[in-house]
């Protein structure tokens, strides 16, 4: 049976309260340095446990941090969690990664994030007004709390760290024109595919700009078969574009295979950039271009802001634009380095 305060207390001959508050204060509390000393070493030799909802109860902070993210079987999307993991971690605070589900569910059906936490990070968020009503379920107001990613609900007044896809979004595109493409496509899932969301405005403002007119392909089903399918038929029902840009690395892999299926190749036939920097994509033959999310980068500012606002509440709020990167590899060459069949 696990070692309480109480076996601590008789050990030391001191009431339980003491022990608490020098378990639990730390150089904070009213016991004295040589008290705090013996209650500690008298811990670790009972293998004493600290129960974190009693601890909760006496110092008003779990020692927990919730990383609320849409789902973790995006490649990316995990990438994410394990750098923020790592960084909250690394500072002696317990995680709880939570998966939303708010990209691609209607709002009735988003998870309910209810455990008490000392702060949250919240990745690609929901706009505002959706997002408070998680924030409102939680006790302890206000909950300290960092926005992080690339989507248009991340920019709010309070803390957060945003990667510029949109002026990634161009500049791929741009490439692709400079490249020689003339029918450009923006691959994405359906309810993404229109003006405000995702990079819908930057990719046909570009496209457009360029005089040229602007495709889409659109996904009902965002499953990888489903995706390898739909860009097939689309290709079949309206001839292969000779550029795509994908909303996020997911497609460009499904597509390069629907592409290859057809029996075109990229890029002599199609050329491919996709978007979030997918590690797997530099393994492909040709590889694959992507515009990637700095992640290292963003997950360590991130904790810095929130870990700032988890010590002081009143500090000015701080936004934080990072640049996107841009691997531009062979799928996006019109002279291949690789192997193109």
């Amino acid at each position: 049976m696990a070692a309480s305060i109480y076996d601590i207390a008789r050990r030391l001959n001191l009431s339980a309260m003491t022990v608490s508050r020098a378990l639990n204060q730390g150089d904070k509390s009213y016991v004295s340095p040589e008290t705090r000393r013996r209650v500690m070493q008298a811990a670790r030799e009972l293998g004493y446990t600290p129960n974190r909802n009693a601890r909760a109860l006496v110092t008003k902070k779990t020692n927990a941090v919730s990383v609320w993210i849409d789902h973790l079987h995006s490649s990316v999307y995990a990438q994410i969690a394990e750098a923020c993991r790592s960084q909250i971690q690394s500072a002696g605070y317990d995680v709880n990664i939570c998966e939303m589900g708010w990209h691609f569910q209607e709002p009735g059906k988003y998870h309910r994030a209810e455990w008490a936490v000392d702060g949250v990070i919240a990745v690609d968020p929901p706009v505002e007004v959706e997002l408070n009503e998680y924030l409102n379920l939680l006790p302890g107001a206000p909950l300290p709390r960092v926005n992080i990613g690339s989507g248009h609900g991340v920019v709010w007044p309070g803390d957060y760290v945003r990667v510029d896809l949109q002026s990634g979004t161009r500049a791929a595109v741009k490439h692709l024109i400079s490249a020689g493409c003339r029918r450009i496509a923006y691959a994405a899932p359906s309810w993404i595919n229109r003006p405000g969301l995702g990079n819908f405005s930057d990719f046909t403002e570009t496209v457009t700009q360029a005089g040229l007119v602007p495709e889409y392909i659109g996904y009902s089903d965002w499953s990888l078969p489903g995706i390898r399918v739909t860009t097939r038929d689309y290709i079949t029902a309206h001839g292969a574009p000779d550029g795509i840009y994908c909303h996020y690395d997911e497609i460009s892999i499904a597509s390069f295979r629907a592409i290859r299926d057809l029996g075109l190749h990229v890029p002599k036939d199609v050329m491919i950039i996709g978007c979030e920097g997918n590690e797997f994509t530099a393994y492909f033959d040709p590889p694959l271009s992507t515009i990637a999310i700095p992640i290292a980068e963003m997950c360590t500012r991130a904790w810095q802001l929130l870990h700032r606002r988890m010590g002081d509440a009143q500090v000015p709020a701080e936004q934080t634009l990072l640049s996107y990167e841009f691997f531009n590899r062979e799928s996006s060459m019109r002279s291949p380095l690789g192997n193109e069949d």
